[in-house]
């Protein structure tokens, strides 16, 4: 199984039935999970996320796309949710060429086999993605990629995402690098069983944003999320941790490494 999934085991989300996702929405300060949606047909495990585009996390985000507290528009109106789903085995598991990945995802992707601080390739996974109205209407399609990068058991996730719809990145702004802007964003994510009742204070901690729930999950857990994202000629790329090692300038040195590469 892909690392990126095991990071969302860390969050204790369980696996799906194969032709049926039931989907986490990761509440970035607003987002609950409330969807069960069939995402893909196909024979193989598959887990997926569901995100509220107001603040959404992709896990990847994932993966799936795992970007930060988005605010996400398009054509057709506001996109509602985010559903995204990987294979549980990586599509990658040693650095692909920039040519077979335009041609798994149609666009060329920012390819690092070793971070200067040492973080190596470990594995990849192709993403799809379904940007859908509160309906549950297909706005868009596309797919992108998320790699997983390795040193001393740290994991650090890097997703690329390229798509139409318009988005404001949350966070703030950690540095500029050559006219781009880096966001840095962070949260504590409480896990908690798909039958768990808020408590007042967890009412209280959601609604400040001291706390974001995602539920499906065995038993309750806290975890720290963190991440860098920026937007540079039209696509989306975000450096991701949970409960890592990294530091938020770290996180950020390592954005500028990808952009300056």
């Amino acid at each position: 199984m892909n690392r990126k999934n095991d990071l969302f085991k860390e969050l204790n989300i369980t696996k799906k039935n194969p032709d049926f996702c039931n989907p986490l929405d990761i509440d970035i300060q607003s987002v609950k999970q409330k969807v069960n949606s069939k995402i893909d047909s196909a024979s193989t495990e598959r887990e997926s996320i569901t995100m509220k585009s107001k603040k959404k996390i992709s896990l990847i985000a994932v993966a799936a796309t795992l970007a930060l507290g988005i605010t996400v528009f398009a054509a057709g109106g506001i996109v509602s949710t985010w559903f995204s789903s990987s294979s549980s085995t990586p599509d990658y598991k040693s650095l692909p060429t920039a040519e077979q990945v335009t041609k798994d995802i149609g666009y060329e992707p920012v390819l690092i086999d070793t971070f200067e601080n040492g973080y190596a390739f470990k594995n990849g996974s192709i993403v799809k993605n379904n940007l859908a109205d509160e309906n549950g209407n297909s706005i868009e399609k596309f797919k992108s990629v998320s790699f997983d990068y390795e040193k001393d058991g740290d994991i650090v996730v890097f997703a690329q995402d390229k798509f139409n719809s318009e988005m404001k990145l949350q966070g703030d702004v950690i540095k500029t690098v050559k006219d781009t802007d880096i966001y840095y964003y962070s949260y504590t994510n409480k896990s908690v069983p798909a039958e768990y009742k808020l408590t007042d204070d967890d009412k209280k901690a959601e609604e400040s944003g001291e706390l974001v729930f995602s539920y499906g999950a065995e038993k309750v857990e806290i975890k720290n999320v963190q991440s860098v994202t920026w937007i540079k000629d039209g696509t989306q790329y975000q450096i991701l941790q949970i409960d890592g090692k990294l530091s938020a300038d770290e996180l950020s040195d390592m954005a500028e490494e990808v952009i300056s590469g």
